[in-house]
């Protein structure tokens, strides 16, 4: 597992926040879990390190964590991040401390930061997300055909999700970069993906690899970053 480094970008001595940001990696079986399941996952390592959550009210109180973007399903996550509020404030150190070898060795945290409490949720503050799609099985000559037609089309409308199958979007504007290379054996080429992420505007890589028509080619996902507000869309 990886050494957590911290750091501490807010301090406000009449008021500490009790507000954290996690940085944290997934890999292996916790891909392929949904996001309700890695909340749970965070749940009991959070307990297990003895961090006091803020809970919610209520019949049914909540731990008040929040994930900046769920993963799509397959997907590992070499960046992501989550927001935690303590009961008490707490040294980001103190954190990443409590925190290690209390997680599965599929989840490794990279990184604690205090975050103001009054800023505002990380979903509403996501634009985008980097990711990076490596395929077997396939020649790197036909993934270069099939991204260059693509990026030549003004529209890709794609089925909707769940109930709406008959209602249909359109990808292409969710598409911001998408590039190819070759990669290393066993894998022969390397997709660079950055695609929109805003509330009712999400592009998914799945639906990309679809749209290219390599829906059912071997692949390993990893999404690499995670991009909040216009300053750091560069």
């Amino acid at each position: 597992m990886s050494e957590a480094v911290t750091t501490n970008t807010y301090t406000h001595e009449s008021a500490p926040t009790k507000r954290y940001r996690i940085t944290f990696t997934t890999s292996g079986p916790l891909a392929h879990i949904s996001v309700l399941d890695l909340g749970r996952v965070w749940e009991r390592s959070l307990r297990r390190a003895g961090i006091p959550l803020r809970y919610s009210q209520g019949f049914n109180p909540r731990p008040k964590i929040q994930f900046a973007s769920p993963l799509p399903t397959g997907c590992g996550g070499a960046a992501e991040w989550l927001d935690i509020w303590l009961e008490t404030p707490w040294e980001p150190a103190d954190i990443a401390a409590a925190l290690k070898g209390k997680t599965p060795d599929a989840l490794a945290v990279i990184q604690v930061n205090a975050v103001p409490e009054s800023d505002p949720a990380l979903s509403e503050q996501l634009i985008a997300t980097e990711t990076l799609v490596l395929l077997r099985e396939i020649d790197l000559k036909s993934v270069e055909t099939a991204v260059t037609a693509l990026l030549k089309e003004t529209t890709l409308l794609r089925p909707k999700r769940g109930r709406r199958r008959d209602k249909t979007y359109d990808l292409r504007p969710l598409i911001k970069t998408l590039e190819v290379e070759t990669a290393e054996a066993p894998w022969t080429a390397k997709l660079f993906m950055r695609l929109v992420a805003q509330h009712g505007a999400t592009g998914r890589p799945d639906e990309v690899l679809a749209a290219l028509g390599f829906k059912d080619t071997p692949r390993r996902c990893t999404r690499t970053r995670l991009i909040l507000g216009p300053q750091e869309d560069k």
